[in-house]
């Protein structure tokens, strides 16, 4: 026994023995000594009744003044401690002698808090409560600070505290040790240990993480059983699970410290251990009859890591080792599966590559045992019939599992991959954001110091990629980085300013944006040992899936990624980023504030290099350019905030049908174990009892898996949830008889525009970007959306409605035959019922490709041409040859579509070396539509046709075939409004406008566009010929602009005043400007070599 009631003298001895070696080499410089002297203060606030803060605190400072007095030239304590504080701000070595003063004059604070509250609600009156007091002094002589001092006991009583608790005798005495237990663990020790094991868990201190983890498991346990339910038996259950985590963790500590392996007191017996194990698991196979799954939960919660406990596929069966390895392999399958239930955001997975209903309507465990699906069978009964399997050796058992293994792994693999794809495309997004938000602000903050200092700056200032990078939520996992780069990339840039003296605002228009990103970069830092291990995770998992195929039965996970996978699902309920979404729109404004200060500063300049400058920045529409790719870099930011939480989602649904697919393989080893037994020898007839438990437990949890995977699809394509789906009392030959419901499908000829409405609006298509072949994001809100634009009517709001096919034609004519490819791409937000229904995401993530030809010269086309969906009455833009002759995206994947709400990344390729220019006016491109409706109620789906708008719709009964052909020659044979000379027909008003100055209509009032454009040289000398001028527009596949289109565009409002060659090998600048009165404000003139030089060609369209 431990009784140890402390009284001061005896409590003295004990400091003198802890602080007894106190000389040695300084460490910590001349002030080592001193710190030193610390050791002994830690243990000082000890008396009759209770620990005195008063006289710790008082001692603490004055020893630590006698080290700040060797260290600082004031003697003043808060100088030195705003010293400190200033001089640690970066990263010190570790025997820095002014960060470790600052280190200790936080540790005393925080320990005095402790010790007032230890005060304050322990009784030293109580058994243990000195020694548990003496566990929390000794722990702090883990910190790192003290460890480098090497003075202090070592922590090793805590275990023989430890094995006291794992009795689990009366409530009252455990709720005494839970009031210690919450006061070693609480406020200033923990803030500590979770500061040091946040980044490393190698200090010695983080070996407290197993107290602090015992902790809170004992908390759970009495949060669960009170006081009256203490001795009942129902309560037994969850203080075995607890009894098995001390277990745990003893075996755990004598790893750490073996020198104390074979104390009889740290030695739990075989068959206690085999008791433990067996009463948990009949509880959960009674419990699993009754399909109450969720009760689970509360044991799981208080079980150890199963990587601690001592699992050995080697050993003899049966054995402990073996019985251990079959358990925690069910333990983990359960955890995964219930991690999946427990989805932090509201979405669902679908997988297109698992047939789960063929999966379903396979042979099942019941039936290969002869018991009937809705029996309430007793265990008993499962293993007599496990023993007649025996006489075939399992055969048929052995298969079914082998079976669910490979089903399971499959499902594995499929959320790996979805995993993989996703993260692949926002690293991608991202860096090309990032990129675009680097060119632009290093031209821009270029630019305007060329200004004011008057002036060309040549150096390359690298600056926006760090600065970008770090506000990438998920960076750490992307890069492995955070921010370590952002002050290193940004030190030339900010010196570059401070030496301009008009580029002040600037300045700390920048240093207020870098100063923003530190903070956040040390938030994303909070969660630096999660990501890190997710990381870690996903990479194991994506080696996994490379290196073993489906059918390997054999296939085993690493040491290594048990200990990531068992740190995940521990974790996953618990993490929370410390980094918010208010966090990234607060980044915004400062990104627009440097954007703002750069832009006025060049504004506010005058002369020869800024009026060029402005000149050239005017015609790329830099300034606004750059906001517009904030505002980008920032929504995919956000994106990837809300796909974190979906990722960790996905992580523990793939951490499901890892441990499912790991347990069959368990059970299967164990069959092949068994058969070698004598049935008849009641110690193997008892473990076939555990066997069959196990094997039915891991059974159910696969196929309610299974179930609720095919009620997710189910709900999804139907529009709502079957009835037959109640979760784990589901019975699977009810589900699969039940008459499915099917969609009616619409071909439909829509229109979409090309700018936005509003800020934030996301329901457009950017031309820009499909012409140049990058992506474009295109996302409908909402339902209203769809019928402001008529896409439906109002009786259809509530519809589900999905797309099969998705076909978009740009405005253009080439002069030959250009073959264009069109990719649509669902991503994120795919809703039925948006913006706060549930997501589904489909897995792999549904591609729509379609390919045509178009242009006035081109070959004969092997299809059937039908109209150019551009052609009225006003044009007759030459057909459309379709190349693409497939079925839509869904029909080999189980008619399972992405729904009209989903967000679409929109590629198409054919037109990135054309250089075409993008119109001036909103120009709603002709897309065609196959979709798929449910209705929400009963109405009739009639044709309707819209002669104002142009849009055709024609419903196809289910069942009924129509010929995409015909579809095309009707949907395409549209009507229009044909306006006058110099005007468009603007869809938004339903008329002819007038273009907008310095425009010109095109394609007889499709659309408008300036006729010509300004291209800055790449060179600001005379080695800009005009060969080199008519090479430019040649190279970007148009002709350079004559005198007379230059005046024509000035005459229709062009402005500007670059001055560029022209066809009749003369320099213009088009107009009198106010930024070109440095060039003599005229017309016409000649450039010198100091001018920024170009040319002028003529637009493409």
């Amino acid at each position: 026994m431990f009784k140890m009631r402390f009284h001061a003298m005896s409590w003295l001895v004990v400091l003198i023995c802890c602080g007894s070696c106190l000389c040695g080499e300084g460490y910590f410089g001349a002030a080592h000594d001193d710190f030193r002297k610390l050791c002994v203060i830690v243990a000082l606030p000890g008396r009759q009744n209770g620990p005195d803060p008063d006289i710790f605190k008082a001692t603490w400072n004055r020893y630590l003044s006698y080290a700040g007095a060797k260290i600082f030239s004031s003697s003043d304590t808060n100088e030195q401690l705003r010293v400190s504080e200033a001089h640690c701000k970066e990263s010190k070595p570790d025997n820095d002698p002014i960060c470790a003063f600052r280190d200790f004059a936080t540790m005393g604070n925080l320990i005095e808090q402790d010790v007032r509250k230890l005060q304050e609600t322990l009784s030293f009156k109580i058994e243990y409560a000195w020694y548990l007091y003496a566990i929390y002094i000794q722990a702090w002589f883990l910190h790192p600070r003290m460890t480098r001092l090497d003075c202090g006991p070592k922590l090793q009583n805590l275990w023989l505290f430890l094995d006291k608790m794992s009795l689990l005798p009366s409530f009252d005495l455990v709720f005494r040790m839970k009031s210690v237990y919450d006061n070693i663990n609480a406020r200033g020790l923990r803030q500590e240990i979770d500061k040091f094991c946040r980044t490393s868990s190698t200090e010695q201190i983080c070996e407290m993480k197993i107290l602090t983890n015992t902790a809170d498991k004992v908390d759970k346990l009495l949060t669960y059983i009170g006081r009256d339910q203490w001795n009942n038996g129902a309560s037994e259950i969850l203080k075995h699970a607890m009894r098995l985590h001390f277990y745990a963790v003893k075996l755990k500590f004598l790893k750490l410290h073996p020198s104390l392996a074979g104390r009889d007191i740290l030695s739990t017996k075989d068959s206690e251990v085999n008791k433990w194990i067996k009463d948990i698991t009949l509880n959960f196979f009674d419990s699993i009859q009754k399909s109450q799954i969720e009760s689970f939960g509360r044991v799981i919660e208080l079980l150890p890591y199963t990587v601690d406990l001592p699992c050995d596929h080697a050993a003899e069966f049966p054995s402990l080792k073996r019985t251990i390895c079959t358990f925690t392999s069910m333990i983990d399958s359960l955890t995964g599966y219930l991690a999946n239930k427990q989805a932090k955001v509201n979405t669902k997975h679908i997988s297109t590559s698992i047939d789960y209903e063929k999966f379903l309507q396979e042979k099942r465990f019941e039936q290969i045992l002869n018991i009937g699906e809705t029996t309430q069978y007793t265990l008993l009964l499962v293993a007599k019939h496990l023993k007649l399997e025996m006489k075939n050796n399992f055969g048929e058992l052995k298969k079914y599992f082998q079976q669910i293994a490979e089903f399971d792994w499959k499902k594995a693999r499929a959320d790996i991959a979805y995993i993989d794809s996703t993260l692949s495309r926002y690293k991608n997004a991202s860096v090309q954001s990032a990129t675009k938000m680097d060119g632009y602000m290093d031209q821009l903050i270029k630019a305007a110091l060329a200004a004011a200092i008057g002036d060309q700056v040549e150096a390359a200032l690298k600056l926006s990629f760090a600065i970008a990078e770090a506000c990438n939520p998920l960076d750490i996992i992307f890069t492995g980085g955070g921010a370590t780069g952002v002050l290193d990339a940004t030190q030339g840039v900010s010196q570059a300013m401070a030496n301009v003296a008009k580029a002040a605002k600037l300045k700390d228009a920048f240093d207020a944006l870098i100063s923003e990103i530190t903070k956040y970069s040390d938030k994303i830092k909070q969660n630096e040992i999660y990501l890190n291990n997710v990381a870690s995770l996903i990479n194991s998992l994506k080696t996994m899936a490379l290196s073993s195929s489906s059918s390997s039965s054999s296939f085993s996970l690493s040491s290594e990624f048990e200990a990531q996978k068992q740190q995940f699902l521990d974790d996953y309920n618990n993490y929370t980023p410390a980094v918010t979404k208010d966090d990234l729109k607060g980044i915004t404004v400062y990104w627009e504030n440097l954007i703002d200060e750069a832009c006025d500063l060049l504004d506010s300049t005058s002369g020869t290099v800024s009026g060029i400058t402005k000149s050239v920045l005017a015609a790329q529409r830099t300034c606004p350019n750059a906001k517009v790719e904030v505002q980008k870099l920032i929504a995919t930011y956000e994106e990837i905030y809300d796909f974190q939480f979906k990722l960790m989602d996905a992580l523990a649904a793939c951490m499901g049908a890892v441990t499912a697919y790991q347990a069959a393989n368990v059970i299967n080893s164990d069959f092949d174990a068994a058969k070698l037994k004598n049935a008849d020898n009641p110690e193997i007839f008892a473990e076939l009892e555990m066997l069959s438990a196990f094997s039915m437990i891991c059974y159910k949890i696969s196929m309610i898996a299974a179930v609720d995977s095919y009620c997710n699809i189910l709900t999804y394509t139907e529009g709502h949830l079957p009835r037959e789906c109640i979760g784990a009392a589901t019975s699977i030959t009810s589900l699969l008889s039940r008459t499915k419901l099917t969609c009616t499908t619409l071909l439909e000829f829509q229109r979409i525009p090309t700018k936005p409405s509003k800020q934030g609006d996301k329901a457009f298509i950017n031309l820009e970007d499909l012409y140049a072949g990058r992506t474009s994001v295109f996302k409908i809100p909402d339902s209203q959306w769809l019928i402001d634009h008529n896409w439906i009517s109002s009786s259809q709001k509530n519809d589900k409605i999905f797309v099969q096919r998705f076909e978009i034609y740009l405005p253009v004519v080439s002069k030959t035959k250009r073959q264009v490819q069109v990719k649509v791409q669902s991503t994120v937000g795919n809703q039925l019922t948006p913006p706060d229904g549930t997501e589904y995401v489909i897995s792999p993530r549904p591609t729509l490709w379609y390919t045509y030809s178009e242009g006035e010269s081109r070959s004969e086309c092997r299809q059937v041409e039908f109209p150019n969906p551009y052609n009225d009455n006003c044009r007759d833009m030459p057909k459309i040859c379709p190349i693409t002759k497939e079925l839509s995206y869904c029909a080999n994947r189980g008619n399972i579509c992405p729904s009209i709400y989903s967000q679409w990344d929109i590629n198409v390729y054919g037109y990135e070396n054309a250089n075409l220019a993008v119109p001036s006016t909103n120009t709603p491109l002709r897309v065609a539509l196959q979709l798929c409706a449910i209705p929400d109620s009963e109405h009739a789906l009639t044709q309707r046709e819209d002669h104002d708008t142009g849009i055709a719709r024609i419903p196809v009964a289910v069942g009924e075939q129509i010929s995409w052909d015909v579809y095309h020659s009707v949907a395409f044979s549209t009507k229009g409004t044909c306006c006058g000379s110099n005007q468009y027909y603007d869809d938004s008003m339903s008329m002819c406008t007038t273009c907008p100055s310095g425009s010109v209509d095109k394609y007889s009032g499709l659309l408008c566009g300036s006729e010509i454009r300004f291209v800055p040289a790449p060179t600001s000398d005379a080695t800009f010929s005009f060969d080199n001028a008519r090479a430019t527009c040649t190279k970007a596949g148009t002709t350079i602009a004559s005198t007379q289109a230059v005046q024509n565009a000035v005459a229709l409002g062009y402005d500007g005043c670059g001055c560029g060659w022209l066809s009749e090998r003369i320099m213009q600048a088009p107009k009198p400007h106010d930024s070109c009165k440095e060039n003599g404000g005229l017309s016409t003139v000649t450039c010198s070599s100091s001018n920024t030089w170009g040319v002028y060609c003529i637009n493409n369209y």
